[in-house]
């Protein structure tokens, strides 16, 4: 059976690592280390006949497009996340025109349907209020809408490590208050923009606002890029309220450089300048 390789919830491959993920597609195998025991290395097959799909995430695929010829014989997708948040939580660019050209880009030459947008995680905080994401929201989906399948929403987890970033910077707490009616907003908005919406490991704002009940690594978009046969079961290392599948993340943690504050897969990570 094929795996559907995640490339990757730990670190930003297409942006930063694109040539190593080539040369690891090149010899047909990459080796991952399990996360919690780095001394446990799982050997995982590239060959064709044995990946079912590759999901990637990033905020910024430009560097892949070169080379993505190499995809050929895959199945593949793309998360890109654009936020607009600016460098008071994303001190990294690419800036929110340069992220939009390039997700337009991406969708130009893979195609729209190989294309997700990620504005996640939604922080209602500081100047961040929900007037800003609406105005924020609206915006971008005007640049993005035609280019993506849908656009999947998340609220902000928290977790020690990326609290400690945001409140060092004076962006905590967050505010939980009228959070419904804020995705209600965003959601008439991507309607208007043709966009149709999905929430991820948000299961109470998916039974009560319209959107796709599309998990994120999904079966259905799976199958409808490949025949492969693939596991569909329930990713059970996933956090409490994702529907993702099963799938193999390659790549580390903690080796992405774009230092956003509230990015839960860099525990090192320090506010800059404190």
């Amino acid at each position: 059976m094929a795996i559907v390789v995640s490339a990757s919830r730990r670190t930003d491959i297409p942006s930063f690592y694109s040539e190593w993920f080539y040369g690891c597609l090149k010899e047909g195998f990459v080796d991952a280390a399990n996360p919690y025991n780095p001394r446990q290395i799982r050997h995982i097959s590239l060959m064709p006949e044995d990946v079912a799909c590759f999901v990637f995430w990033t905020r910024d695929a430009g560097p892949m497009l070169e080379g993505i010829s190499a995809l050929d014989e895959y199945a593949f997708y793309f998360h890109v996340t654009i936020t607009g948040y600016g460098p008071q939580l994303e001190p990294s660019g690419p800036t929110v025109g340069e992220a939009v050209e390039k997700l337009r880009a991406l969708a130009a030459r893979v195609g729209a349907h190989r294309v997700i947008w990620r504005y996640d995680p939604v922080l209602v905080v500081g100047p961040y209020s929900a007037a800003w994401h609406a105005e924020n929201f609206r915006r971008l989906a005007g640049g993005i809408g035609g280019s993506v399948r849908h656009c999947v929403v998340s609220l902000y987890d928290a977790y020690l490590h990326s609290d400690a970033r945001l409140r060092k910077a004076g962006l905590l707490p967050v505010h939980a208050s009228d959070v419904v009616e804020l995705m209600r907003t965003l959601t008439g908005i991507a309607g208007e923009e043709g966009i149709p919406m999905a929430f991820c490991t948000e299961p109470a704002l998916a039974d009560i606002l319209p959107s796709q009940r599309t998990a994120c690594i999904d079966a259905h978009i799976v199958h409808e890029l490949t025949d492969r046969p693939f596991s569909e079961r329930k990713d059970k290392h996933q956090r409490a309220g994702c529907t993702c599948i099963e799938s193999v993340d390659i790549g580390s943690y903690g080796t992405c450089p774009r230092g956003c504050l509230y990015c839960y897969a860099n525990r090192r990570q320090t506010v800059k300048g404190k």
